[in-house]
């Protein structure tokens, strides 16, 4: 079952993810000697990693990598990487490691092996920590109902164990890289941030209805081997 967090203002919000997870990874790096991180793109993030860079932990035994990216250059402005390095990679954080989810292949099909390899070796499993976002289509990562179903059924059900699949959802003008859903629930902890009424909306939608193909983030609402927190508030960050 989701607990559903619950804010007025976008920078209470963005105030408890921080301490939240701080202290999610003081726990895992007193724990286990490590933590590990997955992150999401998107508007929100980004005042959420600026901030999130400021905490005094110790960064260096932090391991930071995304739930899915565009497959352009990682200097594009589309990058998720890109937005990482520039917002969360920085201050407190520097010292911290991040896994890519990119190769210099041409397309994403042809990186999966790579990435899945890479994902495998260079990141501690399960995950301590995955944050998500959710689209008005009910998609997350970039597990889309508009992708082609050969693409999406990879996404949600990989059949040789691939940590991540190609997507090309008719609503991207870029293909993308995508943690398959096995490899996003190969964690200790969820959130799915969302603001706003329209966010609302979907998220009801998606809770009460059944079939993960139609709104893939289903796949995260309705297990219960993963505890998931919704965090939602009615506008989004000043920050």
């Amino acid at each position: 079952m989701t607990n559903e967090r619950t804010f007025k203002s976008g920078d209470e919000m963005l105030a408890s993810m921080v301490a939240h997870t701080v202290e999610r990874l003081e726990f895992a790096i007193a724990e286990r000697g490590r933590a590990t991180i997955a992150v999401a793109g998107g508007r929100f993030p980004k005042p959420f990693f600026q901030a999130l860079s400021q905490a005094k932990l110790n960064w260096s035994k932090v391991t930071i990598t995304l739930g899915d990216d565009r497959w352009v250059g990682i200097d594009d402005d589309q990058s998720n990487e890109k937005l990482v390095r520039d917002n969360l990679l920085i201050n407190e954080a520097a010292s911290a490691t991040f896994v890519s989810l990119k190769t210099a292949d041409k397309n994403p099909e042809d990186a999966i092996a790579t990435v899945t390899e890479r994902l495998k070796n260079d990141l501690s499993w399960p995950m301590d920590i995955v944050y998500l976002g959710m689209g008005d289509d009910g998609h997350t990562a970039s597990l889309f109902p508009s992708s082609t179903p050969e693409n999406l059924k990879r996404g949600l059900y990989p059949e040789n164990g691939e940590l991540v699949a190609a997507a090309r959802p008719t609503v991207s003008p870029v293909p993308r890289i995508s943690m398959t859903l096995p490899a996003l629930l190969n964690a200790r902890y969820i959130g799915i941030h969302i603001t706003g009424s329209d966010k609302w909306s979907t998220f009801e939608a998606a809770k009460n209805g059944t079939v993960i193909e139609e709104m893939p983030v289903r796949g995260i609402l309705h297990q219960t081997d993963v505890p998931v927190d919704l965090w939602w508030s009615a506008e989004n960050p000043k920050g």
